[in-house]
């Protein structure tokens, strides 16, 4: 029974289909979409379109890995002068190999690789950065825009010949800058980047006010002098005074106007004149309203320029001596006395 049973999940067992799994690799349609960028690729290289030629090549073994395609995109990249990209992608081809049971035209690229990259190795550029006067690593060297690794600064570096532009810049240097043109299989001498430290920015120093010592000899800071406050206050009420005066003599001459006005009524300052002329009542009304206010402010800027100058008089006449200018005054002063006579003084 137990054999009929093994034998009947035997025979349930084969006769089930096959379980469907993912399929490994590019699919059909990227096959074939990296057979048309390669045919395409290969038309641009024979019309020496090499940027059109590298680009469909590169995209078609991005689908389609394959040294047919790297082969071509090699002979691409020495068309468009970047030789240090056609140098690594042939030592790509010949690192990886080609098994046995691969394709003839996989065989046939990878002789070419070989064949090849010995016409493009003599044709490298090498050159060699070094960084004086800073620490490499504080540093960012670029080779035409691209930055070279502070691992990289010292060694020889392969480069494609043409124009070259080092570039190297750190915080608190100059950014330093050298150009040449290097010819197919030439070696330069070390390049050295010198960095130029910036000057420091010195601190700017606050101006400070020099305090006056009180009588002893403590600091006090003050806005100004009681002599200088004194002829400021002196000054102010001499103005004053000087305002006084003139707006007096203008109210002095006002008056006068309205004295030689012949009117018909007088009433202490105000006049009513005789005189039936439009607008002379209104001229001796202006006149007399001008004396009044001339009169009032040179009434106000006496009594205030008088305060303001004795205030400042009193003020330069209190000053205290200062201790170190009266002791360095030589003083002499004669006495007489009953049976004596002589003087006493400091010097």
């Amino acid at each position: 029974m137990k054999y009929l049973l093994s034998l009947a999940l035997l025979s349930w067992v084969s006769f089930q289909p096959a379980p469907v799994y993912a399929q490994d690799g590019p699919s059909a349609a990227d096959r074939a979409t990296a057979r048309r960028l390669g045919t395409e690729g290969q038309v641009a290289l024979k019309k020496g379109d090499f940027d059109t030629a590298a680009d469909r090549f590169e995209r078609a073994n991005d689908l389609l890995a394959a040294p047919t395609f790297l082969v071509r995109l090699a002979r691409a990249r020495v068309g468009q002068g970047r030789l240090v990209e056609a140098y690594e992608i042939y030592r790509k081809i010949i690192r990886e190999g080609v098994e046995a049971d691969k394709p003839e035209a996989f065989k046939r690229a990878l002789a070419d690789a070989k064949l090849e990259v010995k016409a493009v190795e003599p044709r490298l550029a090498w050159i060699s950065v070094n960084v004086v006067n800073a620490n490499p690593n504080d540093v960012q060297v670029t080779l035409n825009d691209a930055v070279i690794p502070s691992a990289a600064l010292g060694a020889q570096r392969p480069v494609d010949p043409g124009s070259l532009r080092v570039k190297a810049k750190a915080e608190g240097y100059r950014t330093s800058e050298v150009e040449v043109q290097l010819a197919e299989g030439e070696h330069l001498p070390a390049i050295e980047m010198r960095m130029v430290a910036l000057p420091k920015a010195e601190p700017v120093p606050i101006a400070r006010k020099e305090p006056i010592m009180d009588e002893n000899g403590g600091e006090e800071s003050s806005f100004m002098s009681q002599s200088t406050l004194g002829y400021v206050t002196l000054g102010a009420g001499g103005a004053g005074l000087v305002v006084g005066g003139i707006t007096g003599l203008l109210a002095y001459s006002r008056h006068q106007d309205l004295v030689d006005t012949p009117c018909a009524v007088k009433e202490g300052n105000h006049c009513y004149v005789l005189d039936p002329t439009p607008g002379k009542q209104e001229e001796a009304q202006q006149t007399e309203k001008e004396m009044n206010t001339f009169a009032t402010i040179s009434t106000v800027s006496y009594i205030a320029g008088g305060a303001l100058a004795v205030t400042g008089l009193i003020l330069l006449l209190t000053e205290p001596e200062d201790p170190v200018t009266t002791a360095a005054i030589p003083t002499f002063q004669p006495y007489v006395g009953f049976g004596t006579i002589g003087a006493v003084g400091s010097f």
